[in-house]
Order: C-alpha cells, then sequence, then structure tokens
C-alpha cells in the first residue's frame, strides 16, 4: 500500500487562565491511499476536534500545540503545513452539509467557484464540470439541480453536493466527520455506498469519524478507537470486532445492540470520560475500568503493538503479559 498520509505527535491545546491542557494528544495517525480509517469513541473523546487540527480549523480558543504532518508527493513523504493542503490534496466533509452550503449561492455556482479556484479555467468549463461532479455524486439531473438553491434540496442531495464540493479540488484525501449523522437511515446508507464507490474508483484515501460502531464496521479497512483525546486501540477493523484488547473497546462493542440476541438491557459504561482539566496522572480510562489497579492509577500506558498490526495502550490490555 502507498502511504498518503502520515501524522505525529499530533495535539490540540487550549488555553485557560494560567495553564494550558490538552483535549487531544499527542496522537499518531497514517492513512494508505485507498483505504478507510474509521475514528471511532464517545461523544467528546476527541474525534472531531483531531480532524479539525489535522487541517488547523479548530474554534476559537483551541490552536495545533505540536504534529509533524506528511503528505505523498511523487511517492515520498514530504512535511507540509495544513494550509498547504486544505482545499488541495486533503478535503472535509462536516456532519451537518448546510452549513458547508453558502445560502446565497446557488449548488452550481458554488461548484464551479471551486474548480475555477484550483483549476483556472472559464466559466462555461467550470459550469460543465459542476455539472460531471454532480453526475458522479449520483445526484439526478444535475443540468437542472446545479441551478438550485441549498433550501430547494433534501439532506441527502446536500450531504452529495458537499462530497462534489471536496472532489472539485481532486483532494487524494476526504476527512469525513460523521457526515452521516444529520440523514436518516436510507439516505445514510446511500452515502456510504458513494463514498466506498469513490475510494475504490479514484484510490482515495478517506478517514471517517462517527460514534457508530455498526457504521463505521461497513465502511473501515482500519479503526482507532479515541478515549479522552488518546487513541487507546488501533487495528484492522476485522481483528477489532472480532478480537477487542482493550477495555474500553469490549465495553463499547457490550453496549451495541444486537436484534439477534435475547431480549435484555444495553450494557452502559458506568462512569463519565474525564474533562480535559482533570485528566488523571495515570490512564484515562482508570476510573470506569473494571481491571484497573494501582499501576493504572499511577502510570500511562504507551499505544504499543500487540498482536498482527494491532497497537493497543493498556496494561491489562487481552493478550498481553
Amino acid at each position: 500500500m502507498t502511504r498518503v498520509l502520515n501524522i505525529e505527535n499530533l495535539r490540540v491545546d487550549l488555553a485557560s487562565h494560567d495553564r494550558i491542557v490538552s483535549p487531544v494528544g499527542p496522537i499518531d495517525l497514517f492513512l494508505d491511499a485507498g483505504e478507510c480509517l474509521g475514528i471511532v469513541g464517545e461523544s467528546g473523546s476527541g474525534k472531531s476536534l483531531t480532524l479539525k487540527a489535522i487541517l488547523d480549523l479548530l474554534p476559537d480558543g483551541l490552536s495545533r500545540g505540536s504534529g509533524k504532518q506528511q503528505m505523498a508527493e511523487s511517492g515520498t513523504l514530504v512535511e507540509r503545513a495544513p494550509r498547504e493542503l486544505r482545499g488541495r490534496k486533503i478535503s472535509l466533509i462536516s456532519q451537518e452539509p448546510g452549513a458547508a452550503l453558502d445560502p446565497l449561492m446557488r449548488v452550481g455556482d458554488l461548484i464551479a467557484e471551486i474548480v475555477r479556484e484550483h483549476s483556472g479555467c472559464t466559466r462555461v468549463e467550470s459550469k460543465a464540470r459542476a455539472v460531471e461532479l454532480l453526475r458522479r455524486v449520483g445526484v439526478p439531473d444535475p443540468e437542472n439541480r446545479i441551478r438550485f438553491w441549498p433550501h430547494e434540496m433534501s439532506g441527502g442531495l446536500k450531504q452529495r453536493v458537499v462530497v462534489s464540493m471536496a472532489l472539485a479540488c481532486a483532494s487524494e484525501v476526504l476527512l469525513c466527520d460523521e457526515p452521516t449523522t444529520a440523514l436518516d437511515v436510507t439516505i445514510q446508507a446511500q452515502i456510504v455506498e458513494l463514498l466506498r464507490d469513490l475510494q475504490t474508483k479514484d484510490d482515495l484515501g478517506i478517514v471517517f469519524v462517527t460514534h457508530d460502531l455498526a457504521l463505521v464496521r461497513q465502511i473501515a479497512d482500519r479503526i482507532c478507537v479515541m478515549y479522552a483525546g488518546l487513541i487507546v486501540e488501533s487495528g484492522p477493523s476485522a481483528e477489532i470486532f472480532a478480537h477487542p484488547k482493550h477495555p474500553y473497546t469490549r465495553a463499547l462493542l457490550a453496549a451495541l445492540p444486537d436484534i439477534e440476541a435475547s431480549a435484555g438491557e444495553l450494557t452502559p459504561i458506568e462512569g463519565t470520560p474525564p474533562s480535559p482539566f482533570e485528566f488523571p496522572p495515570g490512564c484515562r480510562f482508570a476510573s470506569r475500568c473494571p481491571l484497573a489497579d494501582a499501576q493504572c492509577l499511577r502510570e500511562s500506558p504507551a499505544l504499543e503493538p500487540l498482536g498482527h498490526e494491532v497497537r493497543v495502550a493498556c496494561f491489562k490490555a487481552e493478550g498481553r503479559r
């Protein structure tokens, strides 16, 4: 596989009074061409902040504290600043498509403007390209739809328009921040199928953030499990679901409803994640973990190899001596 993106020691900082806290990181990520990396975890685990930090699109008050970021160029990984990649090599698809569209611009004009910005083509050429892009992402009757205003389109069509905008930049990597959250189940499946198709045909690298484990199982080749701003387990999707090693990963999977199982109560994860202002000195999951001991409360486990392509940050991980 060809590595297209490599990120090391990425951290998000928040200045608070007389100190700086890091709600995310340090974390390491990599992505290969034609691969989908799923990032999962509870709300507040830092998934969306991680994506926004890659492109340096963090909310006010937050900043990239560190991070080495490399992108493939002619087969070689070259370090690049976020602004050099944003909208050129890497595009972001947000969870709310309406927020990504200008309500005062017809969707065709918006796509054409992006095409002209990145290719320098004429207005006639950019309009033709807009129609082509809408057709490519499955928008019916694109010659007519380019004249639609965002409010005239359904949520599913708006998300397809957002995907076409990302493709207009000829991006090699798509960062998908819960892109199906605001859609119903039927449309959600269509968007996932669209992303799969683009991944296969264009050798596109995709980072897919979600809290929906059932959904990520359908699309991700590899999975990173995040908890309280850190990656606690990573590995091939099939391996993570079949043989989860970290107690938090096992707890997430145990909390999934199973329609084939006999009726019964779900298994919740007791407690709540720690605040970034109160991260403990040891394992951040220790207060909620049934296996935690004195070492877990005292020391922070590193993300280390455990089995084939699997890495786990846990002293008590299944299979670790």
